[in-house]
């Protein structure tokens, strides 16, 4: 039989569903059936996954879905403390015991949030169309630069800005490493720091302590962390701490005064 004659009739359907996750270089392959399913060459293992249901339109391949899983699982646990730091985007296949793979069918493609409710952690997932409906973010007329760090307007190379440093100490929003006393205090302010997978943003630098936005869970002393240098966008430190002034790309020298407004144009 096909997909379509199994989805549709009354009694032959044997559904299950796979759900495959990736989050950068990490991902998790879980079905709801209860076995070990082969798909695309990964296996996927059988987990207590349940989802809400989708909805099928000209415009999306289905709508916002509610996804549940145990609040231990490592796929939940990157939400606990902070936002992954890439995107956790999620494909869920539907398919039906007995039938080949050319049977399988895709049925949600989206990203993913977090809400937590009940007995389980209920990740909201979003599908990538939506993504497209939003205004795209135009540059501004302004002092700060408008490239982020790093990225490919910036063309810094962050490893040239880097230190990697031993923990020494540790708090719930802050780490210590001999490493960072190194360079003066501010250096590493309004940068990031980088764990593994984990990312968090620095506010402050100060001797060889950074603290931090939100602080990374599962610390241990002796742990290694790669640091980045941050910038203000400012058009001095491009200059003085970056050498980068030819990719400023802020207004240095917009007027401070409004010309048409007290004391303008007379």
């Amino acid at each position: 039989m096909t997909y379509d004659s199994r989805e549709q009739s009354t009694y032959s359907g044997a559904p299950y569903e796979l759900y495959k996750f990736d989050s950068g270089t990490m991902g998790w392959r879980l079905t709801t059936a209860d076995a070990v399913k082969t798909f695309g060459n990964e296996d996927y293992t059988p987990e207590a996954i349940t989802r809400s249901a989708t909805q099928q339109s000209k415009e999306t391949q289905g709508g916002t879905v509610q996804v549940t899983l145990p609040r231990d699982h490592p796929i939940t646990a990157m939400f606990v403390s902070y936002i992954p730091p890439a995107p956790l985007w999620l494909t869920i296949y539907r398919a039906h015991e007995g039938e080949p793979e050319a049977e399988t069918r895709v049925i949600f493609i989206g990203r993913v949030t977090l809400d937590t409710k009940g007995e389980g952690s209920v990740l909201t997932c979003s599908p990538e169309q939506e993504y497209l409906k939003r205004m795209i973010p135009t540059m501004n007329y302004q002092r700060p630069c408008n490239h982020m760090l790093y990225d490919s307007g910036c063309k810094v190379q962050k490893l040239l800005y880097s230190a990697t440093g031993q923990l020494t100490a540790f708090t719930a929003d802050s780490v210590s490493a001999a490493a960072f006393a190194l360079l003066p205090d501010g250096y590493f302010t309004h940068g990031y720091i980088e764990r593994g997978q984990d990312r968090r943003f620095v506010i402050d630098h100060t001797g060889d302590t950074l603290t931090l936005m939100v602080g990374l869970s599962g610390l241990e002393l002796g742990d290694e962390v790669l640091a980045y240098a941050g910038c203000d966008r400012s058009y001095d430190t491009c200059g003085s701490k970056f050498s980068n002034t030819a990719n400023f790309y802020g207004f240095e020298w917009i007027p401070t005064k409004n010309p048409f407004g007290p004391g303008g144009i007379k």
